[in-house]
């Protein structure tokens, strides 16, 4: 297919339609890239007063999706869906696709559906979610979901990113980028250190598909460490943990991360570290700290009591060990706003709990940006087009 293809795309206006919008970090990842958001969707109150704040010139409904009629929607070249990981994560039973809550992807690409059949189709699609949606039902809700958006008309990319290329997280996840118009790539996916093991398994299982592979360079290194992120909260701050808490952690602290905790105390080495609190079954069920090593946050979730909740050790210079949760303002730095010396101004609630629960499930912003401007941007803006039609013409040799 002549490179003409990926042109046709090129001078389409850069709108979206943010689904399943939260606080609007898709928002915030697209938008020094030149894209106006026409709607934003989400039903949880919270999260759309936090939208309003940051976007207040931008249209948001809070209906369920599934409540959204094909006049509410706009028409846009882009429909982005960060939809609910709960059915598809541990934490959630991984009860799969057609679940309660992750079950809503449907609902999304219904709205698709019903665009196509007036002529608004979006010319490109973006899901993102958590890496358990490769794997679950032994990827059998990952395969329906590709079937159904290439019934739509679309070709398709699967890369799998991690958070920690970016920001101190550890934060796994899957983004689906479709789209039409674009030329299919022939014979075996590209051996790339953003598609391997289980995306490859992906492709195997589905190579009858209309893919198309984008051209992604090396994933970068994080320009932020942990240390740099965390809030410097006074010792007298009644937030820390008092003695009897401490016991308490002391006491439920992972058997074989106390000795390198004590230690780094008796040597008072200054340092922070992050911890959560998971629940494991020795015949009944007992709460257990685990500490990270690596300078790293666990994945920040909602906070919803279990391993939801993530804590900030603090080994002091006096010997002294300190625990507190993780604040607000960390939680959406380690989401990417709100961080030091940087330019934005993104409004963060002002109740902890609110915050909390705003970043927990949010996206990462430098991670989306990343995948987002080295696949749709680079197509609009033409950048692809010369290295996507060598690519196709390349694999076609081979396959030949």
């Amino acid at each position: 297919m002549p490179s003409s293809a990926l042109h046709q795309v090129s001078g389409v206006g850069r709108t979206f339609v943010e689904y399943f919008a939260g606080v609007g970090l898709i928002h915030e990842a697209l938008r020094p890239l030149g894209w106006t958001c026409q709607l934003a969707n989400d039903n949880d109150p919270k999260k759309v007063r936090a939208y309003e704040a940051n976007y207040p010139n931008v249209p948001v409904s809070a209906l369920d999706i599934r409540d959204l009629s094909a006049s509410d929607i706009p028409p846009a070249t882009l429909a982005t869906a960060s939809f609910p990981c709960i059915d598809l994560s541990q934490a959630g039973g991984r009860v799969g696709i057609h679940g309660t809550h992750s079950g809503v992807v449907w609902a999304y690409l219904d709205r698709i559906r019903e665009a196509k059949k007036v002529d608004r189709q979006p010319r490109f699609l973006f899901l993102e979610n958590v890496a358990g949606l490769l794997t679950l039902q032994g990827g059998k809700s990952i395969d329906i979901l590709l079937h159904a958006i290439a019934e739509l008309g679309y070709s398709i990319d699967v890369v799998q990113v991690d958070a920690r290329h970016f920001l101190p997280q550890a934060r796994n996840r899957v983004f689906i980028i479709a789209g039409l118009g674009l030329p299919l790539s022939l014979g075996e996916m590209p051996t790339s250190h953003i598609r391997r093991y289980k995306v490859r398994e992906v492709f195997d299982r589905n190579r009858d598909l209309p893919w198309h592979f984008f051209d992604f360079p090396r994933l970068p290194s994080a320009t932020y460490e942990l240390k740099d992120l965390l809030e410097d909260i006074p010792v007298s701050d009644p937030r820390w943990w008092n003695a009897e808490r401490m016991s308490y952690f002391w006491e439920h602290l992972e058997h074989h991360h106390r000795p390198q905790l004590e230690e780094m105390a008796r040597r008072r080495i200054p340092v922070r570290l992050t911890a959560v609190r998971r629940g494991r079954r020795r015949g009944l069920r007992e709460q257990i700290f685990n500490l990270r090593f690596d300078g790293l946050a666990s994945c920040l979730r909602t906070p919803k009591g279990g391993s939801s909740i993530q804590f900030v050790v603090e080994v002091r210079s006096d010997g002294s060990v300190g625990v507190r949760r993780i604040t607000g303002l960390e939680s959406a730095r380690l989401q990417g706003v709100g961080l030091p010396d940087a330019a934005d101004d993104f409004a963060i609630p002002q109740v902890e709990s609110d915050a909390l629960w705003a970043f927990g499930d949010a996206v990462c912003v430098p991670a989306v940006r990343w995948v987002f401007q080295h696949s749709i941007e680079a197509v609009m803006s033409g950048v692809a087009a010369e290295g996507q039609t060598q690519l196709v013409f390349d694999l076609a040799r081979e396959a030949s």
